[in-house]
């Protein structure tokens, strides 16, 4: 099997839904399980995608996407949301807060993939590799 020819950041706090994310991946990927978590992968290695559950210990996953869009240096970086809030009005919210695509469990790997392909085809040509310079919300 082939390197995967991007590096996705995983932010999910569930180990069974995490370990079955790094097996869709074939354990290619970086992971976090908080936001703060998050936020610290980011500033050591850039992803070229970040896949973000919602519901994290230290807040919804939407302040960090929001944060994204509103960072200068992050702001095209391209979020796939992958949560269990799969009522209409949190897919819509999700989305206008900055969510590329937003994906609800349970899911099918061809699915996820797809998506995640989708998403990197999209936005590889158009975003330059950039190191983030500014900070976070505090904690």
């Amino acid at each position: 099997m082939s390197k995967l020819p991007y590096k996705i950041l995983v932010v999910e706090d569930d180990p069974a839904a995490l370990e079955f994310l790094e097996s869709c991946f074939n354990g290619e990927i970086s992971t976090a399980v908080s936001l703060k978590e998050a936020w610290e992968e980011m500033k050591k290695s850039l992803p070229d995608l970040i896949i973000l559950d919602r519901l994290l210990p230290d807040g919804d996953g939407i302040r960090l996407c929001e944060a994204i869009r509103n960072d200068p240096e992050l702001h095209s970086l391209p979020v796939l949301m992958l949560t269990c809030k799969d009522e209409t009005e949190d897919k819509v919210l999700g989305l206008k807060l900055g969510a590329d695509d937003y994906l609800t469990k349970p899911f099918e790997p061809d699915e996820l993939k797809a998506g995640v392909n989708a998403l990197f085809r999209r936005t590889q040509k158009l975003r330059p590799r950039r190191r983030i310079k500014t900070s976070l919300w505090k904690y």
